[in-house]
């Protein structure tokens, strides 16, 4: 029986070799593939675009880079409801005074040309959950119909809570902001984010 020197090694075929690297590429070129449709999907799934109606009020959710007001500011103009709600705490930047979001997102509506006197602050809010309660507790007599503008992928778990907080006793129309930053089909820190509160929204609910 010959013996095999200690340092003795296989070389794998060339053929073998190329099948092997083919085989890895295209396995590549499947989990690429899949990324570009369940990815983008992801992204999309956290998106609700009520179709709109007449409503008694607008509430403009507090955060975003302005997109949101954009939003609400053209749906007040379009007639679509006589009152804005704006929503948010101070935003705790040490550049920043203590001013409230809501206030924030209320001079914008001005200079976008909603009437002061159209506009409702809650500046004590300090999550979708406080904005839901808030804006229950101080919509005017007789509301039948809200309308919620948000970020897109913002626009799920609103929903799910303001429907959660309303319980069918107001109807709730969700809009995404539109023209916006937010693009689905790119993933991005924010639809990661969101889905890790959506699915503490639907296990644990609001606190309050």
């Amino acid at each position: 029986m010959p013996l095999i020197e200690s340092n003795a090694y296989f070389l794998i075929p060339k053929r073998t070799t190329r099948k092997l690297f083919g085989g890895i590429l295209i396995a590549i070129a499947i989990i690429a593939t899949l990324q570009q449709l369940w990815l983008p999907w992801l992204g999309y799934a956290l998106i609700i675009n009520d179709p709109l109606q007449k409503a008694d009020v607008i509430i403009v959710l507090g955060g975003g880079n302005g997109d949101r007001e954009r939003t609400g500011a053209r749906l007040y103009k379009e007639g679509y409801a006589p009152l804005i709600v704006t929503t948010g705490e101070p935003l705790k930047i040490p550049s920043i005074d203590d001013t409230p979001f809501a206030k924030f997102s209320a001079d914008y509506l001005i200079k976008l040309g909603v009437p002061e006197t159209a506009i409702l602050q809650f500046p004590q809010s300090t999550s979708t959950c406080d904005d839901a309660r808030f804006t229950l507790a101080s919509l005017p007599p007789g509301t039948k119909r809200i309308i919620v503008v948000s970020d897109p992928f913002h626009t799920r778990r609103s929903q799910m809570i303001f429907n959660g907080r309303f319980k069918n006793q107001v109807e709730v129309i969700m809009v995404a902001a539109s023209p916006s930053w937010f693009d689905p089909s790119r993933w991005c820190i924010a639809v990661g984010s969101e889905y890790l509160k959506l699915i503490s929204t639907a296990t644990r609910g609001c606190s309050t």
